[in-house]
């Protein structure tokens, strides 16, 4: 059961030092470290070239870019190698739009094949690179882990540019340099920028130090794919990647890239009224799941391509793939939950050779939603076992498997709360078996399991004057999450089941007739199976904890909200 915890009051001298604004904009500030009106202005309105900072100041990036800058002028073969996910394939256009620009030619961009490659560099590609007379490697959203394979391209005599923002190992790559703000003497403000955020640093680099012949400014048409890539991967969207997501949205609406143009028609969103929950949920797993269907080139094709005919070509087939994704999740989740049943586990360790690795990461985020403990996947691609992870906070991930026995995994890598491992098939009893001994032992941190409410509403305070407050903290993500209200005492109208075989929740309900009786909806995407939400009929008298937002789904612009948590009244 969830504690729903009023916020407390602002202080009345941070009060008095917001100045002359609705209380509860001064409550949204103020809980997240905003106590002055010039920190607010700061926020609320962010000024690009006030709140984005030198790339040079980051450690490695002069080095990084007098080499590239070298290597175009030099005309030396370039390779770009990205990551297969929607930040690594993002962070591939940036430089491809970049050389194009520019009108360097000799590159190659190469996304490895997600189950035949798999993650990183490989030594086979390295070779294959070596062969078709590339001088320069350069890693994008991956890298920071391939020791062996960054020697082996140094032998061959290529140098290596890792431009990563994963965890950085004791011992990283002797690459010629190493751009991640995740290393220990790295003193740039802002710590943790997506790869696409840090690969857009690096070209913005290049064209301060190069002198291209670029119109000033030219490069932040590219910030409509590192907003893309930074709300895909989840990163805090304050500091610098709040001004990179603000004026990435501001791109996407004058969006000139004909697969972005025809995806969003055949999605029905509209590039004009575009917001981060539409890259979250909508573009970013069409990004996706390329690299977990097919191939992340066809994604990566989407959005380099200047041909409408392949454009609509390509997204169609994309939309073909997350249909097929779907599919594959939901069949996974129902053999979970059919072998856990009514227990409550506290850590989940599931997997099957038959498995897509692919699926795994949603299929994970899923079983961490329902059952909130960490989740280990696996599943059989190419010649090993791989799987996925995620943690609801109790555990570091990447800490957790590096104290597993040496040996038991081959490859980890990921972030704290999401994560990816390899191992071999034959030790898929040993990974259950250690995984649950160790984590008997792990040192965890407490979940907080309150909900914090920024105020107590009404249902008839839902409407657009209450939205405009709110829409001024856009965009939300991480570390700036919607504001959360209580509503007391409802009366649910009407309910509803949509989307897959009814896997999503709509509540309706009944403002008073003062306000003439109109319905407001509460969406709750994949609650409807919830324990304690499955049998809510119209009748019932509820408390809602839930966010406000403006859906444009099919062009239809309506003000509902999102549901949070629900105490059904006895």
């Amino acid at each position: 059961m969830k504690q729903w915890v009023l916020r407390e009051k602002v202080p009345d001298d941070v009060a008095a030092g917001l100045g002359d604004m609705p209380e509860m904009a001064k409550s949204i500030l103020y809980h997240r470290g905003v106590k002055t009106r010039v920190e607010a202005e700061k926020f609320l309105n962010p000024k690009y070239g006030d709140n984005v900072d030198d790339p040079l100041l980051i450690l490695n990036m002069e080095k990084a870019a007098l080499r590239i800058v070298a290597a175009i002028k030099n005309n030396e073969r370039i390779i770009i190698f990205g990551d297969y996910d929607a930040d690594g394939i993002c962070s591939s256009v940036i430089f491809y739009d970049f050389f194009k620009k520019i009108g360097f030619e000799n590159f190659h961009v190469h996304i490895p094949d997600r189950y035949l490659e798999g993650y990183g560099l490989s030594l086979k590609a390295v070779d294959e690179f070596c062969k078709q007379g590339a001088k320069l490697i350069i890693t994008l959203d991956c890298g920071v882990t391939n020791v062996k394979e960054v020697e082996h391209a140094n032998k061959l005599g290529l140098e290596v540019i890792i431009i990563d923002h994963h965890i950085v190992p004791e011992s990283p790559p002797k690459a010629y340099a190493v751009v991640d703000l995740k290393q220990d003497e790295e003193t740039y403000p802002t710590k943790f920028l997506s790869g696409a955020g840090i690969a857009f640093k690096t070209i913005c680099a290049v064209i301060k130090i190069g002198k291209f012949n670029v119109i000033p400014g030219w490069e932040k048409w590219l910030l409509d794919v590192v907003a893309i890539a930074t709300v895909a991967d989840m990163v805090p969207l304050l500091e610098e990647n709040r001004t990179l997501v603000y004026y990435g949205l501001k791109v996407l609406k004058k969006t000139q890239r004909p697969g972005l143009i025809s995806l969003c028609r055949r999605l029905k969103l509209s590039p004009a009224n575009i917001t981060e929950d539409d890259l979250s949920f909508t573009i970013a797993p069409r990004l996706n799941v390329a690299g977990r269907m097919d191939h992340a080139t066809v994604s990566f094709n989407l959005l380099t391509t200047q041909s409408e005919q392949e454009a609509n070509w390509i997204g169609e087939r994309l939309e073909t793939m997350n249909g097929d994704r779907k599919e594959a999740v939901d069949k996974i989740i129902k053999m979970i939950d059919s072998e856990i049943g009514k227990t409550r586990p506290e850590v989940i360790i599931k997997g099957d050779a038959s498995w897509s690795p692919g699926v795994l990461g949603l299929t994970a985020n899923r079983t961490l939603e329902k059952y909130n403990c960490p989740v280990f996947l696996w599943g059989k691609g190419g010649d090993n076992i791989k799987g996925s992870c995620r943690s609801n906070g109790a555990i570091n991930l990447v800490n957790f498997m590096k104290s597993l026995p040496a040996g038991l995994m081959d490859d980890v890598g990921g972030h704290a709360l999401s994560a990816g491992y390899s191992l071999a098939e034959n030790k898929t009893d040993k990974l259950k078996e250690e995984i649950i001994k160790l984590y008997a032992v792990f040192p965890k941190k407490e979940i907080d399991s309150v909900v914090d409410i920024e105020k107590e509403a009404s249902i008839d305070d839902v409407g657009v004057a209450f939205f405009s407050t709110i829409e001024a903290f856009q965009p939300f993500g991480v570390d700036n999450p919607k504001p959360i209200f209580s509503f007391k005492n409802l009366v649910i109208h009407g309910v509803k089941k949509f989307g897959n075989g009814g896997i999503h929740l709509q509540l309706d309900f009944k403002k008073s007739p003062a306000t003439g009786n109109k319905i407001v909806s509460a969406i709750g995407f994949f609650m409807s199976n919830q324990p304690e939400i499955i049998g809510l009929k119209p009748g019932q008298t509820i408390d809602l904890a839930a966010s406000i937002e403006k859906s444009n789904f099919r062009a239809k612009p309506e003000i509902r909200l999102r549901i949070v948590d629900v105490k059904i009244k006895r």
